[in-house]
């Protein structure tokens, strides 16, 4: 016993040994940079992360000095313990400057036996709005900047603002967010400020970068509200300090309306469009099996609730189930990205072969101006009899044929060979006759016995989600609705998912409350923090959601079956 506990703790360390050993073969310097465009004059950072000491004092960087200035480096490590084994990843972060502008590559870096892959930069020319004299130039500046002038309604457009300022402030306040919701647009904030050193005129700056998403159900042409930067320079005789500010220059922005040869479809405009699923162009399934099929839509520019429903299956070989979509958005530094993926369960029924026709999803590339399609192919199921439905038959017997002997035939031998003939020779069914009618009883049989079995996996597939589903009560809507905004939408969504409806379905009053509430709160610089509902906002909001949902559940229940 102890022999055989030794062995197997021995194996355990030379499999620990072996897979530690192939992992560091394999171990390749991750490289990565805060951003790959940038003015000549601003700093970036970059990451190498591998497997390093932390105390190795010869890390070689003077690749970088060709196009970049190194400023500044520094070193952590981080300790796992995985698998009964410490695991050590080190970090090494570097402050870089680029020397001129262009196309630059960080070339690779070497550490120890990892090497990292080069990142290609956009470094465009110095920008320099700030006056270089110290005596004169502001503490404080703003530039305010969107990705583009001329798109189409519903179309995001990127609004980037940079803070600057030289001093240190405080009562630091921006102003300009409401007044764009109040020219009618739609305003939500992405991601995470960013903070990061400027340099310009050999005055240092430090830059906090907001970025917003401008969307307008309205054509025509409008100029941005004027955005001001203030805030408070400490000064040592003064309790309130000074105030400044900087005021960024009007933009005039256009949308043009839908145009008119874009088909009789969803208004999708975006930069760009995918549609997949994860289906073979054909495949094989056996009778009474069931296939999944995720069917996935990206949008590069819009939202994932605009994006429209696939069109439905129905066929008599298959039943098809479908679950709520999952909507997901994906926030980066150059917008937004809507993700719609819908889980369709193929159910069949009956052999045969089943083509699922081609899905075509119009869309509006506004890069281009050109409406343009993605399509996905149709596919080809071909539903194979399952042999293990049939009860299995014995190949029948064929009769034995006896070869008889010569004879010579005589006029009273004529009636004794028609009597010895066998009856089935002159008349019924044969045996062959008789096992093709056997089988086939066998066979309706068999086939009954698999509809009865299908209908009973189909039963209890259907009642699995209501066992597991627990839907918003009618008693929700007789409490208070959260105070917290972001709760009370989920809520609704709840809600609104089990009625098997989208938020378009609402009161149009109910939309406006919720609508002009999330503009309000959460277009706004101050997006992220806790919000949350008057009391008469909310109450306004419950009345309507009560009422609507209460038609719902009286239209799906029909009359009582067991009155009061």
């Amino acid at each position: 016993m102890k022999q055989r506990l030794f062995m197997k703790h021995h194996l355990r360390a030379i499999l620990s040994l072996f897979l530690l050993c192939a992992s560091s073969l394999v171990m390749a310097l991750d490289a990565r940079v805060d951003r790959t465009t940038l003015p000549k004059n601003e700093t970036l950072q970059l990451e190498l992360s591998g497997s390093f000491s932390a105390f190795n004092l010869s890390i070689d960087l003077s690749p970088l000095e060709k196009d970049f200035r190194v400023l500044d480096n520094r070193r952590s490590t981080n300790m796992q313990y995985i698998n009964g084994n410490f695991e050590a990843k080190t970090t090494l972060t570097v402050t870089l400057e680029p020397k001129h502008s262009g196309l630059l590559t960080i070339p690779s870096i070497t550490i120890e036996d990892e090497s990292s892959a080069p990142i290609e930069l956009k470094v465009t020319d110095a920008v320099n709005s700030i006056s270089g004299d110290p005596n004169q130039a502001p503490p404080v500046d703003i530039e305010v900047s969107i990705d583009t002038t001329d798109t189409w309604v519903q179309a995001q457009v990127l609004l980037k603002i940079k803070l600057y300022q030289s001093v240190k402030l405080f009562n630091l306040e921006l102003q300009g967010i409401k007044e764009l919701q109040q020219l009618g647009l739609s305003i939500e904030k992405i991601g995470d400020n960013a903070t990061y050193q400027s340099k310009r005129h050999n005055i240092n700056y430090q830059v906090t970068e907001l970025n917003y998403l401008i969307f307008s159900d309205n054509p025509g042409s409008l100029t941005l509200p004027e955005f001001i930067f203030e805030g408070q320079v400490p000064l040592r005789n003064s309790r309130y300090g000074k105030r400044v500010e900087a005021r960024s220059k009007p933009i005039t922005l256009t949308f043009k309306d839908v145009p008119k040869d874009y088909p009789s479809a969803t208004w999708i405009p975006a930069k760009g469009l995918q549609l997949s699923d994860d289906l073979a162009e054909t495949v094989e399934i056996k009778q009474g099996e069931s296939l999944n099929r995720n069917l996935i839509m990206s949008v590069y520019g819009q939202e994932a609730a605009v994006i429209p429903d696939t069109p439905q299956l129905k066929s008599d070989l298959i039943n098809v189930y479908g679950d709520a979509p999952e909507l997901n958005n994906q926030i980066t530094a150059e917008g937004i990205t809507g993700v719609r993926m819908d889980n369709i369960a193929l159910i069949t029924k009956q052999p045969g072969t089943l083509t699922l026709p081609a899905i075509e999803i119009p869309w509006f590339n506004v890069e281009t101006a050109k409406t343009e399609y993605a399509r996905l192919p149709e596919r080809t199921i071909k539903i194979i009899p399952d042999a293990s439905q049939i009860s299995n038959i014995p190949a029948p017997i064929p009769p034995t044929v006896e070869l008889e002997k010569p004879t010579v035939a005589t006029e009273e031998s004529d009636t004794s060979d028609n009597e010895a003939l066998p009856a089935e020779a002159s008349h019924g069914p044969s045996l062959s006759t008789k096992i093709l009618i056997i089988a086939l009883f066998i066979t309706v049989i068999a086939q009954g016995i698999f509809i009865l079995k299908l209908m009973r996996k189909l039963k209890e597939r259907a009642q699995k989600p209501l066992a597991e589903h627990k839907p918003v009560t009618e008693s929700s809507w007789d409490q208070p609705l959260p105070t917290d905004f972001v709760a009370c939408f989920r809520l609704i969504q709840k809600a609104l998912q089990d009625h098997n409806m989208s938020m378009e379905a609402l009161p149009e009053h109910a939309q406006t409350l919720i609508d002009q509430f999330r503009m309000n709160n959460y277009g706004s610089e101050n997006a992220g923090n806790d919000v949350s509902f008057t009391t008469e906002e909310r109450e306004k909001l419950r009345l309507l959601l009560k009422e609507f949902f209460d038609s719902q559940t009286q239209q799906a229940q029909g009359p009582s079956l067991y009155p009061e």
